[in-house]
């Protein structure tokens, strides 16, 4: 008898972890639909993903309990989602998905949409989601999505200086690596984020150093190559294809002092085209920028164990991210009009980013200018 119970006990327990997962995929794909309607498809994005790791098929009828049935289509509406973001390639990717596991009129619809001749929609704009306070440094390669960048950012100093190193070439097409790195040193210089070392320039130490073009690099090793450049960070990184021509991109960048990673980013295309090519090199590099956001802030504290600044995670900023240090003096008047033309800046230094918390950062001077030294209130700008 006692066995007898103890069977039915087992039993009812895992027939209630079997709803609780049914439950969760559920109540994610629904949260999905519903960000899609009021047109916050970021967080659509985020719900399809997770719904997805639930359950990954797209099917036209899947018993959610009982005799209950939905229309069950995470991934054409996550490629959806990623239209409205302007994501092309992802959009592609995941209606594609779609359309092989439960081919729909939606999604060849919007899979047409994206080979428009009139391009992608613009971005739609996103309110910053709030974030709990975790005491705790965020790892140096993690491609959370962060805050938007605030506007108005006083430009003082130089940006971030990146050079993009060969990336290793292991597709089919021997000619791939070198598009794809012509692509992303143009995307990177047109979007005016970072201080983009020429490609000549970075061909030339390569054969001095007789490091090669294969792409083939370790991080110390492509640290040490980035400080013999004088450059902040060194991006590398890998492209694939498969034999049906979809392509594969893993990038990330490293810190030349640390030989950290600092970001790594992936994306993806169905084609090898040049088009295709091209629009996945850009979608990569938007995550980029992203991701290495400009942003100023105040010096809240300086102690023996290094500096502390205003700006944390919830902003976007990054372990081994540089900044630059400055102080505003006098106003700068109009001799005949006397009208405020702006401030006097003075440069104080440089600190690089060691342990970013939520809404606040510790870090360590790097860098100081003759007869200067930091002090509270000072302001900073990220590099």
């Amino acid at each position: 008898m006692i066995k007898k119970s103890l069977f039915i006990l087992f039993v009812c327990l895992v027939a209630i972890q079997t709803v609780q997962a049914g439950d969760e995929w559920f109540r994610l794909y629904q949260q999905g639909l519903k960000a899609m309607k009021r047109g916050d498809y970021s967080t659509a994005v985020e719900k399809f993903e997770a719904a997805l790791q639930k359950r990954p098929v797209d099917k036209r009828k899947v018993r959610t309990y009982g005799m209950h049935f939905i229309q069950y289509f995470p991934n054409r509406e996550l490629g959806i989602a990623h239209y409205f973001l302007g994501n092309i390639p992802e959009a592609r990717r995941y209606l594609e998905i779609s359309l092989k596991q439960a081919p729909t009129t939606r999604a060849k619809e919007f899979l047409n949409r994206t080979s428009s001749q009139d391009g992608p929609p613009l971005p739609v704009p996103q309110k910053p989601k709030e974030k709990q306070e975790i005491a705790k440094p965020a790892a140096s390669g993690s491609t959370t999505p962060v805050a938007t960048p605030e506007k108005n950012v006083k430009l003082v100093g130089e940006r971030m200086s990146v050079a993009v190193l060969p990336f290793q070439n292991n597709s089919r097409n021997p000619e791939l690596g070198d598009i794809i790195l012509d692509k992303m040193i143009t995307s990177l210089f047109n979007k005016g984020r970072f201080k983009v070392i020429e490609r000549t320039q970075l061909e030339k130490v390569l054969e001095e150093q007789k490091l090669g073009a294969s792409g083939i690099i370790d991080a110390s090793t492509a640290a040490e190559f980035g400080r013999g450049l004088g450059v902040d960070a060194i991006i590398t990184g890998s492209v694939a294809s498969t034999g049906a021509g979809a392509l594969s991109i893993d990038a990330r960048a490293i810190d030349t002092e640390t030989a950290a990673i600092i970001i790594a980013h992936d994306a993806y295309s169905t084609s090898t085209s040049v088009q295709n090519v091209k629009e996945t090199v850009d979608f990569l590099v938007t995550k980029f920028v992203t991701s290495l956001p400009l942003l100023e802030g105040t010096v809240i504290r300086i102690d023996a164990g290094g500096i502390m600044v205003d700006k944390g995670r919830s902003s976007g900023i990054k372990k081994g991210v540089k900044c630059t240090i400055y102080r505003e003096g006098a106003e700068i008047k109009h001799p005949v009009t006397g009208e405020v033309l702006g401030t006097e800046t003075i440069i104080i230094g440089e600190i690089q980013i060691t342990d970013p918390f939520d809404k606040y950062s510790s870090g360590r001077i790097i860098k100081l200018e003759p007869g200067k030294s930091i002090a509270v209130g000072d302001k900073f700008v990220t590099k």
